[in-house]
């Protein structure tokens, strides 16, 4: 009976404060935002583009954490690294599933697209797969293709220069070329001559489609679900949102195809034969390596578009600091490499800042959360979609410095300006939103952090890197270091550079020593597989 009774009490109890719990969270006020109609809410006020700079403006007036009704669906923009950290770092159990969308998620790619998954047991599986490729050791055996890559990049821009001279090329396709060949190497086993292959053509216009259906409001049918269920003559979304399935599918699967049956190891390879694959699709793992393929050749690529324009628009003295070290560290007679890295902590710092000054996810990639929770005295709800405001993250002065607009690689570095000799362990420890927060982050951020210092490093050895004298007015052309597009990823609008070589030694040692396309890749990769469990 004493038992039966203390049960009932405990249960009692619970109940009571379960329900207090309830009354508080309701009791408890919405992040400020920009005041809301009835119905539609702040649908209205929604920018039709560029959104993280109205949210930027927004944060300034209502704070670090802002809330947001778009037609019933809550928003919650933090724009703080504090307010970013707490929820996404720190409840990361809470706040890292993903928004449910129709047309991304279910509709062109299945439920298939690692990234826009649920955080779930699922998600995990695939993170296990990725994990033995991804991690530090493993993406360091991967460094001589980085180094054969960026040496190619140079042979290819240097006869670009020789072919356009002063007029300059457009640096987008040759970047891409470089990264994509680093990537379709890896996962599937051969490389991009030209960067004009039909296999990275297909896998740009899936990209580009991709990136058109993550769009906020790109379809009616991700803020009202059940319109899916309308037949395909009232839901105009339906077709062509199957026909992109068909091919993105076929694309990853040509590609899985071709990765099992190359000479050399692949990531295909060994994902095919992890125990994780045992329980996946041959589908469900083609997704994976696609999904991952296009995600790191679109990040990479402009990131590295950035640091041209930096380049190019930033008279901070930068480049001629940069180009000082890497003469004195580096010489006349060799190339810059790996090995070198210690003694050139400033070229990490002009990295670090350039995903600073130029994020390039830069309105933050969305995180959800399924339960309902309290910040800051404010109230977050149940399924609120969440987004990290990078643009406004790294713009606080009292994390970055004074003047966040200004491209400053001296604010990475322990002592600043005075020190750009500085070696190892100088390198400041302040966030960086570019690979994401919490369990979200990106798992390839090592391998991209390789490519991007071989590849800063190696620019900046070999060319001054300008604008492109236009045609029409005989002028260097103007680039704005604000114009971009308008889209999920924000990549410079299209520009010429020029990329001269800094001397007779850069051209003889290019054209001597980098062009790499004879190299047998096979041998290469299984190097790279041996080394990559290596403990060094």
């Amino acid at each position: 009976m004493t038992y039966w009774l203390a049960c009932l009490v405990i249960g009692l109890l619970g109940f009571l404060l379960f329900k207090q719990l309830c009354t508080y969270l309701l009791d408890v006020p919405l992040p400020p935002g920009p005041p809301p109609l009835p119905l539609i809410g702040n649908v209205h006020q929604a920018p039709r583009s560029h959104a993280w700079l109205q949210y930027h403006e927004w944060s300034k007036k209502y704070g670090p954490v802002m809330y947001l009704n778009m037609a019933g669906q809550s928003v919650v923009i933090l724009s703080t690294t504090q307010a970013a950290t707490d929820l996404l770092n720190r409840r990361s159990a809470q706040y890292s599933d993903r928004p449910r969308l129709v047309v991304a998620g279910e509709m062109v790619t299945k439920g298939l697209h690692m990234l826009l998954r649920p955080y779930n047991a699922r998600y995990r599986l695939h993170q296990r797969m990725g994990s033995p490729l991804l991690n530090l050791r493993a993406s360091n055996a991967y460094r001589p293709l980085q180094d054969l890559e960026s040496k190619q990049l140079l042979f290819d821009l240097l006869a670009g220069y020789d072919r356009e001279n002063e007029r300059g090329i457009d640096p987008e396709h040759w970047l891409e070329r470089m990264t994509a060949s680093i990537i379709y190497a890896l996962l599937y086993g051969y490389r991009l001559k030209t960067g004009d292959e039909q296999e990275l053509i297909a896998a740009k216009h899936v990209q580009a489609e991709a990136v058109k259906n993550l769009e906020p409001g790109a379809h009616l049918v991700d803020s009202f679900p059940v319109l899916r269920y309308l037949p395909e003559p009232l839901a105009p979304w339906k077709k062509p949102a199957e026909l992109l399935y068909q091919l993105e599918r076929d694309l990853h699967l040509s590609n899985l195809d071709r990765g099992l049956a190359s000479t050399g190891w692949t990531f295909s390879k060994h994902m095919k034969a992890s125990p994780e694959a045992r329980d996946m699709s041959v589908e469900e793992l083609a997704f994976h390596l696609g999904i991952l393929a296009n995600a790191a050749l679109d990040t990479s690529t402009i990131t590295m578009l950035w640091f041209v324009v930096a380049c190019i628009t930033q008279d901070t003295g930068f480049v001629a600091k940069a180009q000082k070290l890497l003469d004195e560290v580096v010489g006349r007679n060799r190339l810059p490499s790996f090995e070198d890295r210690s003694r050139l902590v400033y070229i990490d710092a002009i990295m670090n800042e350039v995903l600073r000054w130029r994020p390039t996810v830069t309105g933050g990639a969305p995180h959800a959360t399924r339960t309902k929770d309290v910040y800051q005295g404010y109230r977050i709800p149940a399924n609120s979609v969440v987004l990290a405001n990078h643009w406004a993250i790294v713009r606080e002065e009292s994390v970055f410095g004074q003047n966040p607009e200004a491209f400053l690689p001296e604010r990475w570095i322990v002592g600043g300006e005075d020190n750009v000799k500085a070696s190892d362990n100088s390198i400041k420890d302040l966030p960086s939103t570019g690979f994401g927060f919490g369990r979200r982050v990106c798992t390839g951020q090592h391998i991209a952090r390789n490519s991007l210092f071989i590849t800063f490093a190696r620019l900046l050895w070999a060319f001054d890197i300008e604008a492109g004298i236009s045609g029409e007015t005989g002028k260097r052309a103007t680039v704005d270091p604000m114009a971009s597009t308008p889209s999920f990823t924000a990549k410079p609008l299209p520009l010429k550079a020029v990329f001269r070589p800094r001397g007779r030694w850069v051209r003889d040692l290019i054209t001597n020593d980098c062009d790499t396309h004879m190299l047998n890749l096979a041998e290469i990769l299984d190097q790279a597989a041996a080394d990559r469990t290596v403990k060094v």
